[in-house]
């Protein structure tokens, strides 16, 4: 009886090992290129960077950098803290708080008011307040799929709504896809995922 429940108890403390095991990576860097083909009637072209870190099973920290440019230049920057709950050993729920800063810069402009020329500033910046969140769920052994959303504050407040797809090309090398909404404008996001 004795070596009957010692294997049980065994067996019941690898099991949240075994599911940690296959739970999804909070430990990874991706990057790609972006596309956003009609911004407030700008087409554009840049590059998306992310990266997030577990500080343990559950809590994790995470941040971002979007550059885009066309005739303005738009920088896109966040770094936050979350928290993801596991439903089961493929699908989690995650949340978090972020501090993010945005600037448009559209360089100076320039007209002639008859008096003379006069030149302003077309640029402006904002650092405020976003609430993150999302759902991941690893489909087969090489798909993982998730859909995200933010709410960030300020002067420059916007909603932006993301669809995710990551394909395992290597154990820990995946194709990164993404579908983003970034204040109703839509933009294509392609890349790679690299876990460690």
């Amino acid at each position: 009886m004795k070596k009957g429940m010692t294997g049980l108890v065994a067996a019941a403390a690898l099991l949240p090992t075994a599911v940690a095991a296959e739970s999804l990576s909070y430990n990874y860097v991706e990057g790609g290129l972006a596309l956003y083909p009609s911004f407030e009637s700008q087409t554009f072209m840049g590059v998306d960077g992310r990266g997030s870190v577990a500080i343990n099973e559950n809590v994790f920290a995470f941040g971002g950098l979007k550059y885009l440019t066309d005739d303005v230049d738009l920088t896109a920057l966040h770094v936050g803290g979350g928290y993801r709950h596991g439903l089961d050993a493929k699908t989690d729920v995650w949340g978090g708080v972020t501090i993010e800063y945005q600037d448009i810069d559209g360089g100076r402009q320039c007209f002639d008011t008859g008096f003379g020329v006069q030149c302003v500033s077309a640029s402006f910046d904002d650092t405020a307040l976003g609430l993150r969140g999302g759902l991941r769920h690893q489909l087969d052994d090489k798909l993982e799929i998730g859909g995200s959303a933010r709410i960030i504050t300020g002067d420059l407040d916007y909603v932006g709504l993301t669809g995710t797809a990551r394909f395992a090309i290597r154990e820990n090398l995946k194709l990164l896809g993404e579908v983003d909404l970034y204040d109703g404008e839509l933009g294509l996001i392609g890349g790679v995922t690299l876990e460690f």
